[in-house]
């Protein structure tokens, strides 16, 4: 649970972990193993959660579980975990008698001047940028940040993990920041004069190694419930404010002096649509045989219903999908924000297919990353899953393959051979389809999005195929 626990940590995902424990007699701190497959684990996992105790008593059981989940879910949420010995597992309670977690508010707002100095801030600039990311959902403001949008109209770019909050119609909205992101956006980073970065990290892979990606002379505003974030090595923040968005988006509309800027930046808003209409991720020039991964993955999305769930792996699967996809309203995109972890995609399907079973989840994987799937190919065969599970077999690891033909020749240390997914699917009882004409895409994706229930659909790729910076 360890690696699921790091992503949750690192992604703001509220997870909440109880695991066994040996029996209390058993247990010696600061050693490596006790009993039988005993493991310190709350002293291990202690800096990648958010809350982590060992319940020794059996009458704490609701205070911590309440205050785990607490935790979890409030503030920049992320993992907890409760470990539990054998013998207080055993133990008869009465919840409604035990003693329940009371929440501490002890909040002081010291940024409402702050709030008054980004207008002033917006009012002297001409070519104003909003980065947003994640932290928009986490605050359950996304309808307020669309009328706020709206209001200023400034245009918006999106940190990975925000990709499904606007669509990407949205007349203020102009796609992925960052290395792997969409073309326009680069060029709009350029040219700002300030950028204000609404619950996202700000992380490298978004800003750049040396936080260059952006107009260097540029003012910047953070606001992140995460002071962390906002002080890290390199990070000139003019303007840093510790603040939920909820509250930072409602005084900022609800300022007076909003009503000044009316319009202020309609020119500038011109120019980056006509960015976002001329510098297309996805060319002409990528129809063809092998197929192109951005080409299938711009028909695959063109022929998405507003109630698909897309769910993307790591490497190639997690660029292409990042880069070529044009959510509409209603749809979501999950995938690993900061890890890009192989494997991720076909678990994570099975999550929202279970969580959502009136929508039907496209998954997007590579021909390595599936092969870490073996268990949840049964489990989404078995349950008959609403998952369309589609593999770009691009003849192995794009990326790994790039850095030895970059770094030694050409010497490539890997197994150039894939899985037979035809094999593969017979095998835990999947219907498979085979995708390796780039002119059939539209006739036969339409298809295997009609029926419903798990199937697997291999992609040929071009394995020679680059992935855009």
């Amino acid at each position: 649970a360890i690696g699921g626990v790091v992503e949750a940590w690192v992604d703001s995902v509220p997870i909440l972990v109880i695991s066994g424990q040996v029996n209390s007699s058993q247990i010696s701190p600061k050693t490596r193993s006790y009993g039988v497959q005993g493991f310190n684990i709350i002293e291990n996992v202690q800096n990648i959660t958010k809350y982590a105790v060992q319940v020794s008593d059996p009458q704490q059981i609701r205070f911590h579980l309440e205050k785990a989940i607490y935790k979890a879910t409030t503030c920049r949420p992320g993992p907890v975990w409760l470990d539990i010995p054998f013998e207080v597992q055993s133990e008869k309670i009465s919840p409604d008698g035990l003693e329940g977690y009371t929440p501490e508010h002890s909040i002081v707002d010291k940024n409402r001047d702050k709030v008054s100095a980004v207008i002033d801030t917006l009012l002297n600039s001409k070519n104003p940028l909003i980065a947003f990311g994640q932290g928009i959902r986490n605050a359950g403001v996304i309808t307020e940040f669309k009328q706020m949008l709206k209001q200023l109209k400034i245009p918006a770019i999106t940190a990975r993990m925000g990709l499904d909050i606007l669509p990407y119609s949205n007349p203020y909205f102009f796609g992925l920041g960052g290395m792997r992101g969409h073309r326009a956006p680069a060029v709009i980073m350029k040219e700002c004069d300030l950028l204000i970065a609404l619950g996202t990290s700000f992380t490298h892979p978004f800003a750049g190694g040396n936080y260059d990606q952006f107009n260097p002379s540029a003012k910047l505003i953070m606001v992140n419930i995460d002071s962390s974030e906002m002080t890290k090595p390199g990070l000139n923040v003019d303007i840093a404010i510790e603040m939920d968005l909820k509250q930072f988006i409602s005084e900022l509309i609800d300022d007076p002096k909003v009503c000044k800027i009316n319009s202020k930046y309609s020119e500038w808003l011109k120019k980056c649509e006509k960015l976002k209409k001329d510098l297309p991720t996805v060319l002409p020039s990528f129809a063809g045989n092998p197929i192109n991964s951005y080409y299938f993955v711009e028909c695959l999305n063109k022929h998405s219903k507003k109630n698909h769930i897309f769910v993307d792996d790591a490497g190639s699967a997690n660029y292409v999908c990042s880069q070529g996809l044009k959510l509409r309203e209603g749809q979501r995109e999950i995938t690993s924000g900061a890890f890009y972890s192989m494997g991720v995609a076909l678990p994570l399907a099975i999550g929202a297919a279970v969580t959502e079973p009136e929508a039907q989840v496209i998954a997007i994987t590579g021909d390595g990353s599936i092969e870490l799937n073996i268990q949840e190919l049964r489990t989404m065969s078995q349950n008959n899953l609403n998952i369309k599970l589609f593999v770009i077999n691009n003849g192995g690891y794009t990326s790994i393959r790039k850095s030895q033909e970059d770094i030694v020749g050409g010497r490539y240390t890997d197994d150039e051979e894939v899985l037979n997914f035809s094999n593969v699917a017979n095998a835990f009882v999947l219907p498979f389809h085979i995708l390796d004409d780039h002119e059939k895409l539209d006739l036969l994706i339409p298809e295997i999005l009609k029926v419903n229930g798990p199937e697997l659909i291999e992609v040929v790729c071009d394995p020679k195929q680059e992935i855009i910076e």
